[in-house]
């Protein structure tokens, strides 16, 4: 029983690799160039979003760490 637990995440993988390709190529199906554009420029706003949230959070943190 324990060599089970060394050999499920060998076989694990693959198969993973497997479903996700399946996944990747049904996503691929149905694109469209105006959606596709439409969600790129969506994603790189949620990204700068995301940056300054960062900023503003090491920010705050390293006014915590001086007021220690």
């Amino acid at each position: 029983m324990e060599n089970l637990a060394y050999y499920l995440p060998l076989l694990a993988c693959p198969l993973m690799i497997v479903v996700l390709f399946f996944f990747m190529k049904g996503m691929m199906k149905g694109d469209n160039k105006s959606e596709s554009i439409e969600s790129q420029v969506q994603l790189q706003k949620n990204m700068n979003d995301l940056m300054e949230q960062n900023k503003r959070l090491m920010k705050d943190l390293e006014e915590l760490k001086r007021a220690r």
